[in-house]
């Protein structure tokens, strides 16, 4: 029976979930064995659906991190335009302790500008929001690492010790898909994830990874995900996908473009193994799986059996 350390499930839960439901499936995820559980940091609903109620993002990894006690988890990711990144460094140290150890701090520059404005946050454009993230990264790395940080820079500024001290120093995740992130992830992270990447826009920033780091940066995907029993089901459940994103024509023709041009992992269990296998073998080596329908654990339950039994 294969271990399941390298996989884990990440949840959405500004779309509307109860805290109660959140640690359930956290507990879940850690009785099920998986070796991972994240949620996003997000202050509004990215569906944009009305009148959803939007968890905020650390005080719920607080409530993990004593509702576990083995799954490493974390947010995937913390825009770092919500919070100063040297607070951002003593919540994920504080968490980190709450936990023994067993937090994982993802940090992206952000993109839902809608968010931002909303709670009176300023969304300046991508080249901006990128200098600003690389600025973070000067400060956030070394605070997580249990170093002193004196740092000035254009947009943030810290001197300070990383308190409290994290017992062990604090796993970094850079996440993002775009050339700038990659070389940031290789230059300050223990990990970079991508979210959907396609083969060929991951090979390209595999290349660019491999080229640029100086030490070892682990490499992670999180996605969505269609896994079925056979064809028939199989067919409902891209269906039920398909109006989930508000796409249109054929099932097959869908299904042939998620696995063309999308990091989407899709089919019955050996057809989904075969894929997963395609994107180990050029590399990546832990997966996220995105949970967009919370309320059928149906498809977890047929993922944990085929990880299992499978790889």
């Amino acid at each position: 029976m294969g271990s399941l350390s390298r996989f884990g499930l990440m949840f959405e839960p500004q779309e509307g979930m109860p805290p109660d439901e959140l640690l359930g499936w956290a507990e879940y995820a850690e009785k099920s064995g998986y070796g991972h559980v994240f949620r996003s940091d997000h202050l509004l609903p990215t569906s944009k659906k009305p009148g959803l109620s939007s968890l905020e993002c650390w005080s719920t990894l607080g409530a993990i991190a004593v509702k576990t006690r083995r799954i490493e988890f974390g947010p995937m990711v913390s825009p770092i335009g919500f919070r100063n990144p040297a607070l951002l460094a003593r919540m994920a140290c504080t968490v980190h302790s709450l936990s023994k150890g067993r937090l994982r701090l993802g940090v992206g520059a952000g993109w839902y500008g809608e968010e931002y404005l909303s709670h009176g946050y300023e969304f300046p454009d991508i080249g901006v929001r990128q200098a600003q993230f690389r600025e973070a990264l000067q400060i956030i790395a070394p605070l997580v690492r249990g170093e002193r940080v004196d740092f000035d820079g254009r947009h943030f500024s810290a001197h300070t010790d990383a308190l409290p001290k994290p017992r062990s120093p604090i796993h970094l995740i850079i996440g993002g898909r775009g050339r700038r992130t990659v070389r940031a992830a290789a230059d300050f992270g223990d990990e970079w994830n991508a979210y959907s990447p396609s083969l060929g826009l991951f090979r390209s920033l595999k290349t660019l990874l491999d080229s640029r780091a100086r030490r070892r940066v682990e490499v992670s995907q999180m996605a969505p995900f269609v896994i079925a029993e056979n064809s028939t089901d199989l067919e409902a459940r891209v269906k039920r996908f398909m109006r989930r994103r508000g796409a249109s024509g054929s099932v097959q023709s869908y299904l042939k473009e998620l696995k063309a041009n999308s990091g989407v992992i899709a089919g019955t269990a050996d057809g989904f193994v075969s894929q997963l296998n395609e994107r180990i073998e050029l590399g990546i080596e832990k997966f996220y799986f995105q949970v967009l329908d919370t309320s059928d654990r149906q498809p977890e339950d047929l993922l944990t059996d085929t990880l299992r039994t499978r790889l």
